[in-house]
């Protein structure tokens, strides 16, 4: 395994090194920051009733943001690291465990054009807390509790995708990719996993205007630390009829090809769909599919619709996946694409757009993501279904955020490959899960340097196997000030009540903190 992720390493360093060799008018950027944050709270490790702990928390965040706009380069990292230090220096959990020390963030994209019209480069890295098991606290986007160990994990993930484009005059547009990618824990029971994937898509070109074609191919090999080394494979064709300007008919047809350890059920077969996309004008947009592959009956919906003052968006996908796949693809919703839709109208420039919302995100206090899917950890291939809506709107002094996740995941692999991620009678708690969650954010801006956010979240995990459910609420409510350009400060009042994972407790906390940041 050592040789395959150096060679990795190696290509990801040289392909970078490349792309940052080219010229490039953009200058690069790098903007520190800094935060610190005092939090009393009454219930500081989740204990059940009775078992309660107050403490005293101080929090200190540097980080970073570097980033270079340009014609060949577009790349932004942005990177924190949080410290904890509480009043109790042998605060210890309800079994004996310490508080979490501290934890990291980072978040880096790279497009690059390596040689003009031809070669190019997808780079991502990753650094998140994501939670252990299907039940339990939230601990996506910005967890209420981080200082309570044993829930969360975490996670680090990276991606090198060199791709070529080609174009056969006007007859058809082919793209050959290669990626490798790596997804490793601070957990030895979840894999250390490593991907090669090749995919090649042949698609029509300009000179099909009323009927079009695309052919497309991939496989993947994935070698873990834990469960059997697997593969995949997926072939599809497509054939478009544009029965209108706004209306295109569409017919697939392929194979899909999985080689894993399974229950004994198919793990291959031919896949169909018809459907169509209806797009009556810039604004709205509707796509839906209806097929079957060899799991059953599958579906695919995603429509979009925006006015001057709000965005509404619906999906709904199925298809078998890995966990390890979600954390490099995550399926969240990303508040920066919504908002950044949200402020299309009033804010047309995109850079300026971004600029706007970037800053809007940090003065509201708003989490990279809403409605997280509630990612657990798991060594097996399952089914995933799910479905997502949206909705923001935008006045003169306040912002309306709405998010509402449902997801089904069903095993398909063998079991003993998650034997050690919980345990006990509990194993088979991950095993067939459905989950749900709403996020509600609402800012009303006082004053142009003042600003009031009530959050408030509902998330409920069930388990199909075990016959368990679990419900977790919070509600936060927050003061932001802008005291400076670049000094912003925030009061939060926060109430939570949910269930620990494993142990399946009842737990209610109450917190209040205060925080002061600063970007230079």
């Amino acid at each position: 395994m050592a040789k395959p992720r150096r060679t990795g390493l190696a290509a990801a360093v040289g392909l970078a090194a490349l792309s940052l060799a080219q010229p490039s008018r953009a200058d690069w950027t790098f903007a520190p920051n800094a935060s610190l944050r005092e939090t009393w709270t009454d219930n500081v490790m989740l204990a059940a009733e009775g078992q309660e702990r107050s403490q005293f928390i101080t929090e200190l965040s540097p980080g970073f943001v570097l980033q270079n706009q340009g014609p060949r380069i577009d790349f932004r990292a942005s990177y924190n690291k949080h410290f904890y230090k509480y009043a109790d220096e042998n605060l210890r959990g309800p079994n004996g465990q310490n508080a979490n020390s501290g934890q990291q963030n980072l978040q880096a994209d790279l497009k690059a054009k390596l040689i003009s019209e031809m070669l190019f480069l997808d780079s991502t890295a990753s650094i998140t807390e994501q939670g252990v098991s299907a039940f339990g606290p939230n601990v996506g986007g910005t967890p209420a509790n981080p200082f309570a160990p044993g829930i969360s994990s975490e996670i680090k993930t990276w991606r090198v995708s060199p791709y070529l484009l080609h174009r056969f005059g006007s007859q058809a547009n082919a793209e050959l990719r290669y990626a490798r990618d790596r997804v490793s824990s601070d957990r030895s029971d979840f894999g250390t996993s490593t991907s090669d994937q090749v995919t090649l898509n042949l698609a029509s070109g300009s000179a099909y205007r009323q009927i079009g074609w695309n052919l497309y191919y991939t496989r993947q090999n994935l070698d873990d630390s834990i469960a059997q080394s697997s593969s995949s494979q997926n072939m599809l064709g497509t054939l478009n009829y544009l029965y209108s300007p706004q209306l295109t008919l569409t017919v697939t047809g392929g194979y899909d090809k999985y080689d894993y350890q399974s229950l004994g059920g198919v793990t291959k077969g031919k896949n169909w769909s018809v459907g169509g996309s209806w797009r009556p004008s810039g604004r709205t947009s509707v796509q839906l599919n209806v097929g079957k592959r060899y799991f059953g009956d599958s579906y695919f919906l995603s429509a979009n619709h925006r006015t001057r003052t709000s965005v509404w968006s619906l999906t709904y996908s199925d298809a078998v996946t890995t966990t390890r796949s979600q954390f490099q693809l995550p399926s969240a919703v990303n508040t920066f694409a919504l908002l950044d839709q949200l402020f299309q109208a009033q804010i047309p420039d995109a850079a300026a757009r971004r600029q706007a919302v970037e800053a809007y995100i940090i003065a509201a206090g708003l989490p990279p993501s809403l409605a997280n899917s509630i990612n657990y950890l798991s060594n097996r291939y399952m089914l995933q279904k799910q479905l997502q809506a949206t909705a923001a709107f935008n006045s003169a002094r306040g912002t309306l955020v709405l998010a509402l996740v449902s997801s089904r995941r069903n095993g398909l692999s063998l079991l003993d490959v998650d034997a050690g991620l919980l345990g006990g009678s509990t194993n088979t708690l991950n095993d067939n899960t459905r989950q749900s969650g709403a996020t509600a954010t609402f800012n009303w801006r006082l004053s142009p340097r003042t600003g009031l956010n009530l959050t408030g979240t509902v998330n409920r995990s069930e388990s199909l196997t075990q016959d368990r459910s679990d419900n977790n609420r919070s509600i936060r409510l927050s003061l932001t000030r802008q005291f400076a350009r670049k000094v912003n400060g925030n009061l939060e009042v926060r109430r939570v009540k949910g269930v620990t994972a494993v142990a399946g407790r009842d737990y209610t906390e109450n917190a209040i903190s205060a925080s002061v940041s600063k970007q230079f």
